[in-house]
């Protein structure tokens, strides 16, 4: 079992060499970013073509702390179950030492991530069974610190990050499928992650293939994939091309919205997709090993197909998309939009 108050402490003190955080004025701005996601959440309804029970947005506009607790809380309740069941035959003091290099590992990545992080949803999907009425969770220090040093408007780029967010709660809320299908491909995939010497000689096999194929072998999700077998392999292009969509019609969604409700949207959006892309060489190393810069392809990849679906076709197209599992377009679709629509159309 990894030792998640180890792993907790770990980053924290990481983030302890970060400038200091004002808890009480992220608070203030939670009740003030509410206001705002209430306040929009019609035109994100409208735009998205979504709709959800609830008519007031919480927000948590939250420090780097509290970002890396909700992480840790989301981590536990997805991997506890099955690093229990992989570690039952072996002894106790490998066990344990398993459990804090495990936990120093997570906690150096939680502490990492925290200053890179802007906004996040998805871990209410293992923190909260029901999913209904769950905050939208920005992380209100690295936008403060964003805005501060580019001399934003104070408050303008967290509403825009804040619509990135909201389009995220309504594909999870407001589309009944979509939680539980998310949940049980990430449940899958890492509950058949059984590392054994057949899986080793796949991976020394894949990476000799991709190689001579001239690709990158850990483009795919970072290092990790690489000790993926055949239908763990199936099973990760499944998340890779819901996530693509995911995060591809979060960026279309508030693009729309965001024309007429924030001020220098198109400012933010050339910013934030140069603070993607760039970064130390020792930032860009860390992303390729573990799967961050396959993220950020999931941005432009999945915002591209709904940009050239919304132009074939039309804006309110869009939405058929989410109408079952069945029509989300596998990640060879993403690639080539008439092959989409050769499938859905026949």
């Amino acid at each position: 079992m990894i030792s998640w108050d180890l792993a907790t402490k770990v980053a924290k003190g990481v983030i302890a060499s970060f400038p200091k955080e004002d808890d009480a004025r992220l608070s203030n701005l939670s009740n003030e970013m509410s206001e705002f996601g209430s306040s929009v959440l019609p035109e994100v309804e409208r735009v998205s073509g979504i709709e959800i029970a609830d008519d007031r947005i919480e927000v948590r506009f939250a420090s780097r702390n509290e970002w890396v607790e909700n992480n840790a809380k989301s981590m536990q309740k997805l991997l506890d179950p099955i690093i229990k069941e992989a570690t039952d035959s072996i002894p106790e003091f490998l066990s344990n030492i398993y459990s804090s290099v495990g936990a120093v590992q997570f906690g150096l990545l939680f502490g990492w991530m925290s200053r890179r992080v802007l906004g996040q949803y998805d871990a209410a999907m293992f923190t909260n069974a029901d999913v209904a009425g769950a905050p939208v969770f920005v992380v209100g220090s690295n936008v403060l610190e964003i805005e501060s040093r580019n001399d934003y408007v104070p408050g303008s780029f967290g509403r825009w990050v804040l619509l990135h967010e909201i389009t995220h709660k309504l594909q999870f809320e407001g589309i009944d499928w979509m939680a539980s299908y998310y949940r049980s491909l990430i449940s899958d995939l890492v509950s058949s992650s059984k590392l054994t010497p057949s899986d080793i000689f796949e991976a020394i096999v894949t990476i000799i293939e991709e190689l001579r194929a001239g690709r990158n072998p850990i483009d795919e999700a970072g290092i990790a994939a690489l000790f993926l077998g055949k239908s763990q392999r199936q099973n990760l292009k499944k998340i890779t091309s819901l996530m693509t969509i995911l995060e591809g019609h979060a960026d279309f969604v508030m693009s729309r919205v965001a024309k007429d409700s924030i001020e220098s949207a198109d400012e933010f959006e050339a910013m934030v997709s140069d603070r993607r892309q760039g970064g130390s060489p020792l930032f860009k190393l860390i992303s390729r090993l573990y799967g961050f810069d396959a993220k950020v392809r999931q941005y432009a990849n999945g915002r591209k197909f709904l940009e050239e679906l919304a132009s074939r076709k039309s804006d309110d197209f869009i939405r058929t998309i989410f109408s079952s599992p069945e029509t989300l377009p596998s990640v060879e679709e993403i690639a080539d939009v008439e092959t989409y629509l050769s499938r859905v159309s026949a």
